[in-house]
């Protein structure tokens, strides 16, 4: 029974390297950020400013995209975990052409933003980015709209928040309940980013819209599926169609704004 207990020793050895390197690097597992330069110029076609703000770990770095109509507020967009704000203009134009700014950020690590990453360092990073807005826009419509693991940072500042609307497209139930769904034979608590969306959404009061595609391979509708229960205001919803999540950023007008029948 030698051979027995040497291969039980070593599943067990194998099993806590593995659980160890999960745990000590998470971000490069979460976060594909494509970092540029301070001084690169993105080349967008309309009008546009950018936005720098600092806390005592980080220099933010975010893009306005103007609208060229009579503004009726501002949309504060929380993008996925990868790629930076130079690849948001087509979705940041759906909102330009509806009246409204839209202020898209980069997390730290990617795009201009510099700073040490840690769930709580984000959620604070999108405080601040509430904070910004409340000001330049006083007394104008701010709406939240967050992608993918960017909806964790929406409901995050939607549930501390006033705000009359938040979107969520492809949300995840939470950080860990995607952790689970990747890596079911490892303990919850080794998630450094659970990330709850599901606790968030329990204290918004505002309008709640979710958009998930059935046939989203990166956040399992599922995910965003188990999220129904929780939302608590009379105007929530959740609209699913059978698009994937690459259709939703490659094609986001004609999932947001034109919902039809699946191909």
């Amino acid at each position: 029974m030698d051979w027995f207990k040497s291969f039980l020793m070593f599943g067990v050895v194998f099993y806590l390297a593995i659980a160890m390197l999960l745990y000590l690097f998470q971000e490069r597992m979460i976060f594909y950020a494509e970092p540029v330069d301070v001084d690169h110029r993105y080349a967008f076609t309309g009008v546009t400013r950018e936005v720098w703000l600092e806390s005592s770990s980080a220099l933010l770095h975010g893009i306005v995209f103007s609208t060229s109509q009579k503004r009726r507020g501002v949309v504060l967009f929380f993008k996925g975990n990868a790629g930076n704000v130079g690849g948001l203009e087509d979705i940041a134009e759906i909102f330009r052409e509806l009246g409204f700014d839209l202020l898209a950020m980069d997390y730290r690590g990617s795009g201009k933003s510099r700073g040490p990453l840690s769930e709580s360092n984000l959620m604070a990073d999108a405080d601040l980015w509430f904070d910004w807005a409340a000001k330049a826009y006083t007394g104008e419509d701010i709406r939240l709209v967050g992608h993918s693991i960017g909806t964790a940072f929406a409901s995050h500042v939607a549930a501390k928040h006033e705000v009359r609307h938040i979107m969520l497209l492809a949300p995840m139930k939470s950080g860990r309940d995607m952790a689970h769904r990747l890596y079911p034979w490892l303990p919850g608590f080794l998630t450094r980013y659970p990330l709850r969306t599901d606790l968030a959404l329990k204290d918004i009061t505002g309008q709640v819209v979710i958009y998930h595609g059935t046939k989203d391979r990166v956040v399992p509708f599922a995910s965003g599926a188990a999220l129904r229960p929780l939302l608590t205001s009379t105007l929530s919803t959740i609209r699913s169609r059978c698009f994937s999540q690459s259709s939703t950023m490659s094609s986001p007008k004609r999932i947001l704004l034109k919902p039809g029948p699946c191909a």
